[in-house]
């Protein structure tokens, strides 16, 4: 009797303790404040957007945040994972919050990403009614009906983008880019030059230059520049290579 007893109490004890471990384990302390910007800043100085959606998706089991969930569906985004990234911003969108703007811009960009071009130019169109002011959605929208190969409706709306302030050297960029994509080569330099003469040194902007000047016949301004900027190790091979490209298809300046 005494050591059944006994018994029933070590198994009692070790269930009680077995629980106490559990509730210990999903209790974890929270990080400081101070903490969790030091490693932000360092993950991000680092682009180590796996460790970034670890931390933001810790601090989010702790606490709901609209912020942190913005930036967590902004890390797998720019970690190439798009489909996470419209799971997690989800929540966010259409609801009025600080980060509704945002938020609905980086569901565009999503889309972009995965190529669903058309769900894009929807997305936009909501957006725009919400904020109509908004430089970088009809930007997007843009590169969306460019990738189309509707590069009116996209000239139209980069242009609308510059009417809000869209950075110049974005907007520059992407207008260059259509006429790249329509063959339009010198009104691409046209373009670009200027830009590059007033020491714009944007790397998108400079490879697209250089690559307009060669399909424009302009093979010795492009080589000193590819030398200028050692855009290659041996120019004369890269000339070679672009005169040989037979169209450009994508927009890249997001």
């Amino acid at each position: 009797m005494f050591s059944k007893l006994k018994l029933t109490k070590k198994v009692s004890l070790i269930v009680i303790t077995t629980f106490l471990s559990a509730c210990t384990s999903f209790n974890s302390p929270v990080m400081s404040k101070s903490d969790f910007i030091s490693k932000e800043k360092l993950y991000n100085s680092t682009q180590n957007y796996n460790a970034l959606i670890s931390l933001y998706r810790d601090e989010l089991k702790v606490q709901e945040n609209d912020a942190i969930r913005y930036k967590l569906a902004e890390s797998y985004y720019k970690n190439g994972d798009s489909r996470s990234s419209l799971l997690y911003l989800k929540p966010l969108l259409g609801q009025g919050n600080l980060v509704s703007a945002d938020a609905g811009v980086l569901e565009i960009r999503n889309l972009i990403q995965l190529n669903e071009y058309r769900k894009a130019i929807e997305a936009s169109d909501r957006l725009v009614i919400q904020y109509p002011n908004n430089a970088e959605v009809y930007n997007l929208k843009g590169i969306a009906y460019a990738q189309l190969g509707q590069l009116d409706d996209a000239q139209a709306n980069i242009n609308k983008a510059r009417e809000f302030f869209l950075n110049d050297v974005v907007a520059i960029n992407n207008l260059a880019m259509l006429y790249i994509i329509n063959g339009d080569y010198l009104s691409a330099v046209n373009l670009l030059l200027p830009q590059y003469m007033n020491g714009i040194k944007e790397s998108r902007l400079v490879h697209n230059l250089v690559f307009a000047l060669v399909k424009n016949g302009d093979k010795k301004y492009a080589l000193d520049i590819i030398k200028k900027e050692r855009l290659n190790t041996s120019p004369e091979s890269l000339v070679n290579a672009l005169e040989k490209t037979e169209r450009v298809s994508n927009i890249v300046g997001r």
